[in-house]
């Protein structure tokens, strides 16, 4: 299995080097979080401290989440869905691993290849920038190398179990869409759930939009406690568990309804 992960992922690699405007306009869409950073700093210029937070956490915050959020995505719904509706899940199924190792290694070969990009120029930022600051040990920064597997993981198999429903429904797309613009509001993309209400918060623990985003950036800021962040892994690892559950039985139950026909 090592093996064919490994070979899987450089080939990967090697189609995301080959698409390399896609890349460019994939990184432009991340520039999101500087617009809201902007938002935040006059705010916090005009009025002050918003919940607690100043300029050098909201900076923080942003920055590092332009990070997390490129290390953490995952859109496997939409290879699920052209392969499923096209007839080209037939090929991946004559070979020996489930296709699912397939979209998990195309999507972690593209992960590694915008890290590779992004990360020099936001560590450069981080270091020339007294603005920046995150407060981390050894421990800490370990379980945020975690939390970024996990979220990494959540997204994929998210994006894995709308996926499957093409073999039901051409709509699978507008499915995870709304799932994932749902998620916006409470994962932390739009603003630090910390500036949210205690009720908004409490939801937002539950449900794994956070695990994929807020999760890793507040182990990062040094804002949890030991006891919150294995609460939080234990959240993440029951979401990724039932994700997983519900993939394997939608797979299952889709390929007896499966032809390649084509689209």
């Amino acid at each position: 299995m090592w093996r064919a992960y490994k070979a899987l992922v450089k080939a990967y690699l090697a189609t995301a080097l080959e698409y390399r405007a896609q890349v460019i306009i994939w990184l432009l869409s991340f520039l999101f979080p500087l617009v809201m950073m902007t938002v935040w700093l006059t705010i916090v210029d005009e009025i002050g401290p918003a919940a607690g937070w100043n300029r050098t956490d909201f900076i923080s915050y942003y920055v590092g989440i332009t990070l997390v959020r490129q290390a953490t995505s995952g859109w496997t719904v939409w290879a699920w869905n052209k392969d499923i509706r096209t007839g080209q899940l037939s090929v991946k199924l004559l070979k020996p691993l489930n296709p699912f190792h397939n979209y998990l290694c195309d999507q972690l070969g593209f992960t590694l290849f915008l890290l590779t990009i992004i990360v020099p120029p936001v560590a450069l930022v981080m270091w020339l920038s007294p603005a920046i600051s995150y407060p981390l040990t050894l421990g800490r920064l370990v379980a945020f190398v975690i939390s970024i597997g996990v979220g990494f993981m959540l997204n994929v198999l998210a994006g894995s179990t709308f996926g499957v429903l093409a073999f039901w429904s051409p709509q699978t797309i507008n499915l995870f869409m709304l799932w994932y613009g749902s998620g916006q509001f409470l994962s932390g993309w739009i603003a630090p759930l910390a500036l949210f209400p205690v009720a908004i918060r409490r939801i937002a623990f539950l449900l794994p939009f956070r695990s994929s985003l807020g999760f890793p950036m507040e182990i990062l800021m040094g804002q949890l406690t030991w006891g919150e962040i294995w609460a939080g892994f234990a959240v993440g690892g029951v979401w990724m568990v039932l994700l997983l559950v519900a993939y394997r039985i939608l797979y299952r139950l889709g390929l007896r309804r499966y032809s390649a026909v084509g689209a």
